[in-house]
């Protein structure tokens, strides 16, 4: 990965072939999936932060993670080590609060924020937040602004303003690059897309060859976009594989093993959001059924939730095995209920508790925690390594579950003997290399041979489709459509199910 700027134009190399380009002045989209490579980008651009050198031009970043200080007001977080001072050229003495305060503020009106400058920054909505950190990067004279999926948590209304605000950078003359797995918004709000599969650019397109003919124009560009993102020659090869009858497929029971149904849960520190929403599958004796989705899909927190709401709460539904309704809210009670899980990227759960370093907890203590306000909402509370969990070597797995790349391969083999009815898995191959990935499948395969129900959730849709019989799809927390990997849709309808709005 390598980064490189000429003018106005900003050049991102990419691990396998082509170059992602941001102009100055314009907003760019680079969409691609999990895989695509897009975190490489990410990376780079936080790396060239951090290194800080005066030579370079400036840029500046929004992740997905809250970057604020939650203890400080949000004028403070707007001019972070840019304060303006008391006095002029040597002769200064001091932060000048009144003028930073002043500037803050009319700068979040210029982008939209009606955000008040002496307000704590712990408060802020993810509108809010995400303008300050604009401005935060408008104040150090950023000449680049790169957003990780920005919208992913706004409504329709926040979104829209966010594009304004967006537009307001732009016509600063600073170039913009959003990385996105949401084509349908991009097509909205771009000057240029591109897209990105298994770190390549298979694609560029400027806004002329879809905003000319407003609607056949742009439904083109949609179909070929969602098509170009999902079609990697792994997931070709693995359906065609499928399609010649290279792996069997279960027929599916009068009874299932296990049945989701009304399927509802609700994020841990924002109650108001919801992660998964009426969802249900069922999983019969013998089936592989997966669940397939972007990043933030739902596929994850769904799995999870079920087994002893080890992500999220306030989980409503119903969970059935063998046609009984069952108790799955503790993991000891879902594993009583015949339900084991076992994840190729263990669950680390660590909170930065209001003042304070991330410091580790179980699962279960979140909602309680949250509820006695005990945690800010810039907590690190999704699954993966937040810099206070690193520091602290924090890591919390689940009591009696599996996880890491040493234990998945052993623990599915063992799957077949236990008392266990349902293996649930969450990305198990992840970081493997083929040979051990191989194992994995043989083991997963040998688990439903013995008359096991299997659910699988990963983003890799050519590994679902080499081992499920059918394909749940989630997007936004909600189910759009199933399929079989026998029999599968077009790719376009495929990629259209992924896809979220």
């Amino acid at each position: 990965m390598s980064s490189m700027a000429e003018g106005d134009v900003f050049r991102f190399g990419l691990a396998g072939r082509g170059e992602l380009l941001a102009r100055g002045g314009e907003i760019a989209v680079a969409l691609g999936g999990p895989s695509s490579g897009l975190g490489g980008v990410a990376a780079e651009v936080v790396r060239r932060i951090a290194r800080g050198s005066r030579r370079q031009p400036v840029y500046g970043f929004v992740g997905r993670r809250r970057g604020l200080a939650p203890a400080l007001g949000v004028a403070e977080n707007v001019f972070m080590g840019n304060e303006r001072m008391r006095g002029s050229g040597l002769l200064q003495w001091g932060v000048d609060w009144e003028a930073t305060r002043r500037e803050a503020g009319e700068l979040l009106r210029e982008l939209g924020s009606s955000a008040a400058p002496t307000s704590p920054a712990a408060g802020l909505g993810e509108f809010d937040r995400l303008i300050v950190e604009i401005a935060r990067a408008l104040v150090r004279e950023a000449v680049l602004l790169v957003l990780d999926e920005p919208f992913a948590e706004l409504d329709q209304g926040e979104a829209a303003r966010l594009v304004a605000a967006l537009r307001v950078v732009v016509e600063r003359g600073v170039a913009v690059l959003v990385l996105s797995e949401r084509p349908h918004a991009a097509l909205g709000y771009a000057d240029a897309v591109s897209v990105v599969r298994d770190g390549e650019v298979v694609s560029m397109r400027v806004r002329g060859e879809w905003a000319a003919d407003a609607r056949g124009a742009a439904d083109a560009v949609l179909r070929d976009v969602l098509t170009e993102m999902v079609a990697g020659r792994a997931l070709v090869s693995a359906l065609e594989g499928r399609a010649s009858g290279a792996v069997g497929d279960a027929e599916a029971a009068e009874l299932p093993l296990l049945e989701v149904s009304h399927w509802t849960v609700r994020d841990t520190v924002q109650p108001e959001r919801v992660l998964v929403e009426d969802v249900g599958f069922a999983v019969a004796p013998g089936e592989i059924v997966g669940l397939a989705g972007f990043s933030g899909s739902g596929a994850d927190a769904l799995l999870l939730s079920v087994y002893g709401q080890s992500e999220g709460t306030k989980a409503g539904g119903v969970v059935a095995v063998l046609g009984a309704e069952v108790d799955t809210a503790t993991v000891e009670k879902a594993i009583a209920a015949g339900l084991y899980l076992v994840a190729g990227d263990p669950p680390r759960y660590r909170l930065r508790f209001i003042g304070g370093l991330a410091v580790p907890v179980s699962a279960s203590s979140v909602p309680r925690l949250a509820a006695l306000g005990l945690i800010d909402r810039d907590s690190d509370t999704d699954p993966g390594d937040g810099v206070g969990g690193r520091l602290l070597g924090a890591v919390r797995s689940f009591g009696r579950s599996g996880s890491g790349p040493d234990q998945v391969a052993g623990l599915i083999r063992e799957f077949p003997a236990s008392e266990r009815a349902v293996l649930l898995l969450s990305d198990p191959t992840k970081g493997l290399p083929e040979a051990r990935r191989h194992e994995v499948r043989a083991g997963i395969r040998a688990v439903a041979a013995a008359g096991k129900g299997v659910v699988l959730a990963s983003p890799d849709l050519a590994e679902l489709a080499q081992l499920c019989d059918r394909v749940v799809v989630l997007a936004d927390g909600r189910v759009t459509g199933e399929w079989r990997p026998a029999s599968p849709p077009p790719l376009p309808g495929l990629a259209a199910l992924l896809a979220p709005r």
